[in-house]
């Protein structure tokens, strides 16, 4: 046990550290040599960036047996949230509340308790993303794809017992910082006034714990499916880490115009320890992941605005049997901003 910790422990310090290494030069923004190219980017961190948002959260977690088309979708009762928050230097705070012009629909949809704290910080070369959801209250979102009669008027099926914990860490090293950045993407603390791109360097780690009262299969969809026992999975922690590589490409144009595109594939190692109606099981894998990243908007001196989103956050994806497990965080934001 003690020599498994010391592997794992080794393992994960190299793929948290490394990038830090590879970038470490560039870490001090008051030597000479990293310095942000002014022909491509202009920096306003000596400002107060600040900016009022919505922000759209799409968590869920999927069931699907590998030769069946129609998976279960479930999802909390969440929506929409509007966010204030402003950039000053290397730091920003940021609050986001619900939206109460938004229906949350309880009687069909039931009632969801949720906690979703995240820390953000972006650096010059480094930026990071720590991130921890708790989320109890799902509803079947898909019942129109089920076996199942459902008049769209009545209530979804609930799992108020269904109970998610989740907790990650993302790490980005921008390679060629100097004339790409985050920020401008993101943020807005600075500003890029020439197309460019860099290799992204993404350590990450995921830890994702599942509870419910019982199978997550619900007995409509196991008597036409007959998916095995082993497959009715009711609790399970599961921890995914690895190194992504990828590429991030900020295309400029109208001058204050702007569209960021990231791509970031990687290979995780994921240790699994579940209970189904069968029995229990532990073990470890590999599996491939990948994050993508998008951002549209218009930046200039005065005033900003934008849209963007995260596809493939917090991802923990699984295989039990024949069936597929997945769990993911996909964000939406609009904002509007200025700096003083």
């Amino acid at each position: 046990m003690i020599t498994t910790i010391t592997r794992f422990g080794s393992l994960f310090f190299i793929m948290m550290i490394l990038p830090s290494i590879i970038c470490a030069q560039n870490l001090d923004e008051k030597h000479a040599n990293s310095k942000l190219n002014p022909d491509y980017i202009k920096d306003y961190k000596h400002l107060f960036t600040t900016r009022f948002y919505l922000l759209s959260e799409s968590v869920g977690f999927t069931i699907k047996p590998s030769n069946q088309e129609v998976p279960l979708r479930y999802i909390p009762n969440n929506d929409i949230k509007n966010g204030l928050a402003f950039f000053h230097k290397w730091y920003g705070v940021g609050l986001a509340v619900n939206n109460p012009f938004a229906g949350k629909d309880v009687a069909r949809k039931g009632k969801s308790k949720i906690v979703d704290l995240r820390v953000n910080a972006y650096g010059q070369a480094i930026s990071a993303e720590l991130a921890l959801q708790d989320y109890q209250g799902f509803f079947l979102k898909n019942m129109l794809d089920q076996p199942i009669a459902w008049n769209p008027e009545s209530a979804y099926l609930l799992r108020p017992d269904m109970h998610i914990f989740s907790t990650s860490a993302i790490m980005y090293c921008v390679v060629n910082h100097k004339k790409h950045s985050f920020r401008a993407a993101y943020i807005q603390n600075e500003r890029q006034l020439k197309s460019s791109g860099s290799f992204i360097i993404m350590p990450s780690f995921v830890y994702l714990k599942l509870q419910s009262d019982s199978t997550m299969i619900p007995d409509f969809y196991n008597s036409t499916y007959l998916v095995q026992d082993i497959e009715h999975i009711e609790d399970g922690k599961f921890f995914t880490y690895g190194v992504s590589l990828g590429y991030s490409y900020t295309y400029v144009f109208f001058k204050n115009f702007y569209v960021n595109l990231s791509l970031i594939p990687g290979l995780f190692m994921q240790n699994y320890d579940y209970e189904s109606e069968l029995g229990s099981d532990k073990g470890a894998k590999f599996s491939a992941l990948w994050l993508g990243r998008a951002a549209f908007g218009f930046n200039s001196d005065f005033i900003y605005l934008g849209i963007g989103g995260v596809h493939g956050f917090n991802p923990s994806k699984f295989n039990i049997g024949q069936t597929n497990f997945n769990y993911e965080m996909n964000q939406i934001r609009v904002w509007i901003g200025t700096r003083f």
